[in-house]
């Protein structure tokens, strides 16, 4: 044996180092990953946003040509003020964009689109721009009311009201598939708002002139009977207005007397004051006189003369004149006493007066008291008929105001310009909705690609294959379609310096390190399910071996679909099934082929039970007599789920290579027969990935793995690749 039987390992001791390092998962986000999902998926995109796309332009092109006709409004927050008259309350309109809101929601009114269609009579004039919309015309009740709503709908459907930014200008459009009746409805629909406007400010002012006229006269009649109340009552109780005032009989009394009461307290105290003097002996005479010199002028004089003897008899004392003083005092106090006891007649008489005032205040007093009741009635019908004539003044005011400005009927409306019939269609616009087709085909295709990969389970980037199974990837075989099956099982031999050859050979020298011992190695070639590659991998890796020298035994022990005897070009009527059944002898069933060194064991006749077959002592007989013969022996074996050929062939192998094929192999299948392989205590050397498309992506992920010397060369560029996903499109 050649040097191939050289530094082998076992499995079982390479594992745990290898573990360790296929664990490691990245902790960024990997956005060339995100790119070679695209890249994979640009078939898928360039399909769905090249449907989109069509579909657009179709859609283009069997519209029918809709025409926009834009009349443009000016709309003022607040009417024109007619003499300082705003009686409509156009100026209690709190914030502006309330204000506009309303009026663009009035220009959309059904009302307004009622008024319209029965102006221009539009009934089997209108019709839908939109394809849904003709849809719904055609599936719509026959009823005239939903037939009138219908109408409604389509006409507020093609309307667009539009302000002006930083204006007070509104654009008024209209859409149809007419440009004249984009005008005309366009043109209808501003002047239709216009006059509703003017109705509604009239009709404002009417309403108002009549609820001011029956309210004017609803006040005059309570004006009227509120002022007969008034007199009634006065006149039922003798109340009279005095200096403008309401007064009663005994209010007026009650003044009278209060004044005539203060008289005669002043003219008593006045009296009694002077009575208190005259009385007082102790005080001089002059004291006393003088009290009475303005009331008695003849007193006054005789003081004066008593002044004169007085001032006489200091200068010259004499009897004559002393006589003369003595005389005239007692004349004096004999005046005196007589005005003494006739202010005490005047004070007692003032004072019975007093008392009778006094009492009849009391009097008055008490008749007012009993009057107060009357008085506070009395007022309030006053202030009743003050508020009646207030109210009715300021309401004959007000009509006068609401007839002028009813008269003057001014709009805070103005059409600007009217609408002029377009000459140029709006929509469809053929480059407009080819870049919207484009764009959400793009987005669709996009987020179909990602949800296809995202449900996509099967085997697509190796180093989550080797984390996920916890076993190398020993080779990545490129996809070609360039050769048959029957080529394909033997390209290593037939393209030496082919890419798959040269993974082949590199697949050999991996596998060469498996082994540590001299025994002769049987390599069991598996696969989780069929159509994954294992037979051409089986034969190829046979050819690899036998290639370097090595004497190779290739035995198909797929005893349920055997299919080496097809590509190797052999007898397949007598082969292992026969040797197992103990009809013939091995040495009698291996056959040459036409590559040197590679010998082929072929199933033979297909047995009932294949399993049983292959647990018998005659099959490990058969490997350890070849290895005595061969330098290496390669099992073909069958899938292994479902059945159990494959865990009895790995149990009877020294390494068991896993084929699986990219993006056709589920995860959960490779897993499961992972699982069962490992309960068998299978000794798993690896993992092979068949017919990776280098051009789909994969390039990056699997370059360290594949030979790519040759194919770099006969790659076509990106844009020959470009073309030709749009030729298969």
């Amino acid at each position: 044996m050649q040097n191939d039987k050289q530094n082998n390992s076992h499995p079982a001791q390479r594992s745990p180092a290898y573990v360790a390092d296929s664990l490691k998962v990245a902790d960024t986000l990997d956005l060339r990953g995100f790119g070679r999902t695209l890249f994979r998926r640009r078939r898928m995109i360039l399909l769905v946003t090249g449907i989109i796309l069509l579909l657009a332009l179709l859609i283009t092109l069997f519209s029918k040509p809709v025409y926009r006709a834009t009349a443009t409004l000016q709309i003022e927050r607040e009417s024109t003020n007619v003499v300082g008259i705003d009686f409509l309350g156009a100026g209690d309109i709190r914030d502006t964009r309330d204000f506009y809101q309303t009026q663009f929601e009035l220009i959309r009114s059904r009302a307004l689109a009622t008024r319209v269609i029965n102006e221009l009579k539009l009934e089997q004039k209108l019709s839908s721009t939109s394809l849904l919309g003709q849809l719904k015309a055609w599936f719509s009740s026959a009823d005239e009311d939903s037939r009138q709503t219908a109408l409604e709908d389509l006409l507020l459907e093609n309307l667009t009201v539009e302000p002006v930014k930083n204006s007070r200008l509104v654009a008024v459009s209209y859409t149809s598939s007419t440009p004249e009746q984009a005008a005309e409805i366009a043109n209808a629909v501003v002047g239709t708002f216009k006059d509703m406007n003017t109705d509604r400010r009239l009709s404002a002012s009417t309403d108002a002139q009549a609820y001011l006229n029956k309210t004017v006269q609803e006040t005059k009649t309570r004006l009227d009977e509120s002022e007969q109340r008034l007199n009634q009552y006065a006149r039922d109780h003798e109340i009279f207005q005095l200096d403008g005032q309401d007064s009663t009989t005994s209010s007026l009394a009650l003044k009278q007397l209060s004044e005539e009461l203060i008289k005669v307290q002043k003219q008593r105290i006045e009296q009694e004051s002077k009575y208190e003097i005259l009385t007082d002996t102790k005080r001089p005479l002059k004291d006393r006189t003088g009290v009475l010199e303005k009331d008695a002028p003849y007193l006054q004089a005789l003081g004066q003369k008593l002044d004169t003897l007085k001032a006489q008899q200091e200068k010259q004392p004499s009897a004559t004149i002393t006589a003369q003083i003595k005389k005239l005092e007692n004349d004096i106090e004999i005046e005196v006493s007589a005005k003494r006891d006739s202010l005490k007649g005047e004070f007692e008489t003032a004072k019975r007066k007093e008392s009778l005032i006094r009492e009849g205040i009391a009097k008055a007093k008490t008749e007012a008291m009993q009057e107060q009741d009357t008085a506070i009635a009395h007022s309030t019908l006053k202030r009743e008929v003050a508020t009646n004539q207030e109210l009715y003044q300021n309401l004959q005011q007000r009509l006068k105001e609401v007839n002028i400005a009813g008269g003057v009927a001014a709009n805070n409306i103005a059409i600007i310009d009217p609408a002029q019939t377009p000459l140029k269609k709006f929509k469809p616009n053929l480059s407009t909705n080819l870049l919207f087709g484009t764009l959400l085909g793009l987005l669709l295709g996009v987020s179909a690609a990602f949800m296809r990969e995202f449900l996509d389970d099967t085997v697509k980037d190796i180093n989550e294959l080797e984390r996920s199974t916890r076993l190398p990837v020993l080779g990545v075989m490129a996809d070609t379609t360039e050769a048959t099956a029957s080529q394909l099982a033997t390209i290593t031999i037939s393209k030496p310096r082919s890419a798959i050859a040269e993974a082949f050979r590199s697949l050999r020298t991996a596998l060469r390190f498996l082994h540590e011992d001299g025994n002769t190695p049987v390599i069991f070639v598996t696969s989780a399910s069929p159509n994954e590659g294992k037979t051409t991998t089986a034969s190829n890796l046979a050819c690899a071996y036998a290639s370097a020298g090595n004497r190779v035994l290739l035995i198909d022990a797929d005893l349920r679909n055997p299919s080496l005897h097809k590509t190797l070009g052999a007898h397949a009527s007598n082969g292992l099934a026969n040797y197992l059944s103990g009809a013939m002898g091995s040495r009698e069933l291996i056959q040459n082929t036409d590559i040197s060194n590679l010998y082929l064991l072929p199933a033979g006749n297909l047995p009932d039970d294949p399993a049983e077959l292959l647990s018998s002592p005659h099959m490990q007989a058969l490997l350890e007599g070849a290895r005595r013969d061969f330098d290496q022996i390669i099992l073909d074996g069958p899938p292994v789920l479902g059945l159990a050929d494959a865990l009895i062939l790995a149990s009877l192998s020294s390494a068991t290579l896993l084929t699986v094929r990219a993006e056709h192999t589920r995860m959960v299948m490779l897993e499961n027969a992972l699982t069962r392989l490992r309960r068998s205590q299978a000794p798993l050397a690896g993992i092979l990935l068949n017919r990776v498309d280098l051009n789909n992506g994969y390039g990056d992920d699997y370059g360290g793995y594949v030979y790519q010397a040759e194919t770099h060369a006969s790659q076509p560029s990106t844009a020959s690749k470009l073309i030709a996903a749009l030729k298969k499109l």
